[in-house]
C-alpha cells in the first residue's frame, strides 16, 4: 500500500506542471464541475446513474479517496472554449460504476479520459449554449492488473493510478456535448454562466470493440456494449429532464392500427335454379358472387361445368367483386339439337359452389303430309 501512496503522490505533482503548462495567452480561465451523471449503453444499460461517483474506488481492492465528480479545466477566448487534454488528465475524472448485468451486487468501474487535443467548441454567454467536440476513451476496469501491486505506466495519472488494473480500452469515441442536444437525454442551458447550473449530454449510434490492457478480460465486455448510447453530465441539476414521451403507433397502441384490408369470397349463387329449354336453342342464367372483404377482389375466377355433354356453358369468367356486396355475371347455356335428358350447371369459386338445372325438350320431329 506504500508504493500506492507514492504512485497517488507522484500524479498529484506531475497534475499540477500539466496545469501550469495548458493555458494560452489572453485566455481567461474557466472551469466546469459536473456533479451528477447518467449513461445509457446498448439495450443493457439504460438511462444508469454514474455520477456522483464514490468517494473510494468502487471495489474493496483498493479503497483510495477519489474525486466524486468530473472537473473539466480550460479557457474561454472571445466564445472560443478549450480543454486540452493535458489541463485534464485522469486525476480530474473518477472511477464510475455499473451493476454487472448476470452478477447481483458486482461493481463494474469505469472511467473516461480525453484524447488530443481535448474537447473544443463555443460558450453563448446569452443564451448560455455550450457546444464542445472531440474524441474520449472509455476504460473498463477488470481486475487487479498483471503487475499488481506495482502499476504497468504512470503516463496515465489517476486517483488510484490507472496502471494498477487490467482493464478494457474502448479508443477513440466521438463526442459532441451539447447543452442544445434532446437526446437520449434532454442538455440545459448554463443560463448563469460556466460556473453555474446546467447540463451537457452526447449520443453514439455504437462503441467500437475493447482493446485489453495489462491483462484485461475483454471477450465478455465487447458484446454488449455495441449499439445507441448517450450521456449526460450536470452542473447543479440532480436528474436529466424527463425525455417526451413518444408519439403512438400502431406498435405500442394497437387501437392506432389501420383495419387490417382483406377479401373474403364467401357465397356463390346461380339463378334461375331449374329451367326447361328445347334442344337446340340458348339459355341465360345469372353467377353472382359475394365478398364480405373491406377491399375488392378484382380478377376473382369462377369455374362453370355441365354435367351433360351436350349442354355446354364456358369453363370460366372473372368478375370484380366489390368490398361487402355482390358481382353479377350473365353467362349463356348452349343445348345441342341432339341434346337429351337433363344438365346440372354448378360454378364455383374458392370453395363455394352452387347450380341450376336444366331439363331438355327433345325438338319435335316434323309431321309427315
Amino acid at each position: 500500500m506504500r508504493r500506492v501512496r507514492a504512485a497517488v503522490a507522484f500524479t498529484a505533482v506531475a497534475a499540477a506542471l500539466w496545469l501550469a503548462a495548458a493555458a494560452p495567452a489572453g485566455a481567461a480561465p474557466v472551469s466546469m464541475t459536473f456533479d451528477h451523471g447518467r449513461v445509457s449503453i446498448s439495450a443493457l444499460f439504460q438511462d444508469v446513474e454514474i455520477l456522483p461517483a464514490t468517494s473510494e474506488f468502487p471495489s474493496e481492492d483498493l479503497p483510495l479517496p477519489q474525486r466524486t465528480d468530473i472537473q473539466l479545466n480550460g479557457d474561454l477566448t472571445g466564445d472560443q472554449l478549450t480543454f486540452s487534454q493535458a489541463a485534464n488528465p485522469g486525476t480530474q475524472f473518477p472511477y464510475m460504476h455499473l451493476m454487472h448485468p448476470i452478477e447481483p451486487g458486482l461493481m463494474v468501474p469505469f472511467t473516461i479520459r480525453l484524447n488530443e487535443p481535448g474537447l473544443t467548441g463555443t460558450y453563448d454567454a446569452e443564451t448560455g449554449r455550450v457546444d464542445l467536440d472531440g474524441t474520449v476513451d472509455v476504460i473498463v476496469v477488470t481486475g487487479q492488473g498483471d503487475t499488481f501491486p506495482l502499476p504497468d505506466s504512470l503516463d496515465d495519472v489517476a486517483v488510484p493510478p490507472l496502471g494498477l488494473f487490467a482493464r478494457c480500452r474502448i479508443d477513440d469515441v466521438p463526442v459532441s456535448f451539447s447543452t442544445a442536444n434532446q437526446a437520449p437525454f434532454t442538455g440545459a442551458a448554463y443560463a448563469d454562466g460556466l460556473g453555474g447550473n446546467g447540463a451537457l449530454t452526447t449520443s453514439w449510434s455504437d462503441l467500437p470493440d475493447a482493446v485489453s490492457e495489462n491483462g484485461g478480460a475483454c471477450d465478455d465486455l465487447n458484446p454488449i456494449i455495441h449499439g445507441d448510447g448517450g450521456m449526460w453530465l450536470a452542473s447543479g441539476i440532480v436528474e436529466p429532464t424527463p425525455q417526451p414521451e413518444p408519439e403512438p403507433t400502431c406498435e405500442t397502441d394497437p387501437r392506432l392500427c389501420p383495419p387490417p384490408t382483406f377479401t373474403e369470397i364467401d357465397g356463390v349463387r346461380v339463378k334461375p335454379k331449374k329451367r326447361r329449354v328445347k334442344a337446340g336453342k340458348k339459355l341465360r342464367i345469372k353467377v353472382r358472387v359475394h365478398n364480405s372483404g373491406n377491399v375488392a377482389a378484382p380478377g376473382t375466377v369462377v369455374r362453370l361445368k355441365s354435367s351433360n355433354r351436350r349442354v355446354k356453358v364456358r369453363k370460366r369468367i372473372r368478375l370484380e367483386v366489390p368490398a361487402a356486396s355482390w358481382a353479377t355475371a350473365t353467362v349463356t347455356v348452349k343445348v345441342k339439337r341432339r341434346a337429351r335428358g337433363k344438365a346440372r350447371i354448378t360454378a364455383s369459386s374458392h370453395g363455394w359452389s352452387n347450380g341450376m338445372t336444366v331439363k331438355v325438350k327433345p325438338k319435335k320431329k316434323p309431321r309427315r303430309r
